[in-house]
């Protein structure tokens, strides 16, 4: 037996009160009624001077209650050994749910059992198969969750996606080894439809173990393709199967372009990029550009491009900011967050394409944000085996394995019923 909080042991000191107690009491003195007083002999009176314990059974039940209570707070475990497993399976829910895959493991001993690889590693004979395609396992944190297993040694059969890794490596008692299986079908995943002036663009993912690339065309509604009532959902039906994606309107970017005349220069640059982004995005990309004399914004513009040494004013909006840094190794940095953006140099010929200016302006507007949401449900990158493993602490000490059994429920009942008879006979002996 061990307990959780053996602290609370300290309090096993309070039985001293109801000793204490029961050692000063005293029985109430017994009344004779006599007739008469005259046949009675006098003699001397004593007092008895020692202190005895009174009502032995009342004194014992109330130590019994104080004990079982500081016992309950110290929250009590019975331990008894349990048989280790020699081997154990865990498989990812996207792996488990195919046959030809689990029936490899058809012929498992009684020494080794089959989990799954999700929160709580369930036993896969007492799980319900409800997969969920797009549900990514936090790899790491599961791996933590498998120390508390009481086998020898862990297999774990996975598909290893990239989004999987979250956190910091674990470090595991368990040494678990990694096996990689590629679940990705690199097929083409429409994602959503963009409406344009002459019909949809309709973007589409094909990712791979090793890449995720996205591609966009221009489609005409048919028999392939075909609007809701409504017209914000895309049915995609081909190759007997359907499926739907949601239609959105692209509204044009707003720019505002604040500048003073040293970075007059810079400004045209800027502009020169935005047009071939705009060309390039198919999407119409309004500038508007102010001197900084007049310390002008557009509020309703989705980025300030800030070209000018004046200190730039709070905003909420995506900010563009002239901060020169000659240690800076890129024409443009990401700020403090991912609505703050610095260009650290001026902008000529050279450096325009070299350090791909119009490329990284590309990442300061921000385009295409539902794309991007979408993208994370069906990417299917993985990582190698290696890049799965934990750091592997083994005990310096050979544990018993043993499995814990939770008393206090039981040790509650009892101490409710000791409280009813502590009540009744102290109701009785009148204490």
């Amino acid at each position: 037996m061990s307990f959780a909080h053996p602290s609370y042991l300290w309090a096993l000191l309070g039985l001293l009160v109801p000793i204490a107690i029961h050692l000063w009491s005293k029985k109430e003195a017994k009344t004779i009624k006599i007739g008469s007083v005259q046949l009675l002999s006098e003699s001397k009176s004593k007092q008895s001077s020692s202190i005895q314990l009174n009502e032995w059974w009342l004194l014992l039940l109330r130590i019994g209650i104080i004990s079982l209570l500081v016992v309950l707070l110290a929250k009590p475990q019975w331990y008894s050994k349990v048989s280790n497993k020699t081997l154990t399976y865990i498989v990812e829910p996207k792996l488990a749910q195919h046959l030809s895959f689990t029936s490899r493991f058809n012929e498992l001993d009684e020494s080794q059992e089959i989990r799954l690889f999700k929160n709580g590693l369930p036993l896969i004979e007492n799980e319900e198969q409800t997969i969920n395609e797009h549900d990514v396992q936090d790899y790491w944190a599961l791996a933590s969750e498998m120390d508390g297993l009481h086998t020898d040694s862990i297999v774990v059969f996975t598909t290893g996606l990239a989004s999987g890794l979250k956190g910091a490596r674990p470090e595991t008692k368990h040494h678990i080894n990694w096996i990689v299986i590629d679940y990705a079908l690199s097929k083409d995943q429409p994602l959503l439809a963009y409406k344009k002036d002459d019909g949809l663009q309709l973007y589409t993912a094909r990712s791979a173990s090793e890449e995720t690339k996205i591609s966009n065309k221009l489609i005409t509604l048919g028999n392939e393709y075909a609007l809701n009532g409504q017209g914000d959902s895309l049915l995609i039906s081909k190759d007997g199967a359907s499926k739907s994606v949601p239609v959105f309107t692209q509204d044009p970017i707003e720019v505002s372009i604040v500048y003073s005349d040293s970075l007059t220069a810079d400004k045209t640059y800027v502009e020169a990029a935005l047009k071939a982004l705009s060309v390039y995005l198919d999407r119409e990309i309004m500038v508007e550009t102010k001197s900084d004399i007049e310390d002008f914004i557009k509020e309703e513009a989705d980025v300030v491009i800030w070209l000018s040494n004046k200190y730039y004013p709070k905003t909420d909006q995506k900010l563009f900011v002239w901060k020169e840094d000659a240690m800076a190794q890129s024409i443009i940095t990401v700020g403090e967050d991912d609505s703050r953006f610095y260009l650290t140099k001026h902008i000529n010929s050279e450096n325009a394409v070299s350090e791909r200016l119009t490329e990284k302006l590309l990442g300061v507007l921000d385009v295409n944000s539902e794309v991007e949401r979408l993208l994370e449900e069906v990417d299917h990158r993985s990582v190698t085996a290696s890049e799965l493993e934990t750091t592997f602490t083994p005990s310096k000490e050979k544990q018993k394995q043993l499995a814990s059994w939770n008393v206090n429920p039981y040790l509650w009942l009892v101490l409710f019923v000791l409280l009813l008879v502590e009540r009744f006979v102290a109701y009785k002996r009148k204490q």
